[in-house]
């Protein structure tokens, strides 16, 4: 048996039936993760992928923090989560690890979830909303926003990071049209409702 998940496909292996769990794909990131799927394959190999995992007795939780407590609980074997939520947990001591799934050469790679800032056109303050842009951009803001409770990956490759954290530049990441994503999320909807039987 596989000591440890290690590739998104560990959700449908039969060596873990019943040791996954994965927040609710209707809310949050992991509608995001789902939509990747279905724009990275074909549509019907993603729903074949998903009622595989069904099949092998994925739990659905509320959220990715549910998810990362039934994992440091012992109550799931491994969860699909972002990186704050396994971070969190490991610095609070809980029984965890983050792993950064489908690293092998030609793997599908691990999905980095972009946090973007915008300047609106017609901002009515727009020098202050450009400051702050550019503040969040600054090495020193992602060296804070890296350690804090959010663990987020910096962009800049000279940036420090956490123990618990791989630099961008160590892990393989999916190849990802996000404007194809943002579609697919609105399109797949009403089948994840079938999914989730709601």
């Amino acid at each position: 048996m596989k000591e440890r998940f290690s590739s998104i496909h560990d959700y449908t292996n039969p060596e873990f039936r019943k040791k996954s769990v994965i927040a609710n794909p209707l809310f949050g990131t992991t509608t995001s993760y789902i939509a990747v799927l279905f724009t990275l394959w074909e549509v019907e190999r993603a729903e074949a992928f998903m009622n595989a995992m069904k099949r092998n007795g994925v739990t659905i939780s509320t959220s990715n923090g549910e998810s990362a407590d039934l994992v440091a609980m012992g109550v799931a074997g491994f969860a699909l989560v972002d990186s704050d939520d396994a971070v969190n947990r490991m610095r609070q001591g809980k029984p965890v690890s983050m792993v950064y799934p489908d690293q092998e050469e030609g793997g599908l790679g691990c999905f980095i979830v972009p946090n973007t800032a915008v300047l609106i056109k017609g901002a009515k303050h727009p020098v202050e909303a450009k400051l702050l842009i550019d503040y969040l951009l600054f090495k020193e803001t992602e060296r804070k926003l890296t350690f804090a409770d959010c663990a987020q990956i910096p962009l800049h490759a000279s940036v420090q990071v956490p123990p618990e954290l791989k630099p961008l530049e160590k892990i393989r990441t999916m190849n990802v049209d996000y404007a194809k994503v943002a579609e697919e999320k609105v399109k797949i909807q009403p089948f994840l409702k079938q999914w989730a039987g709601l």
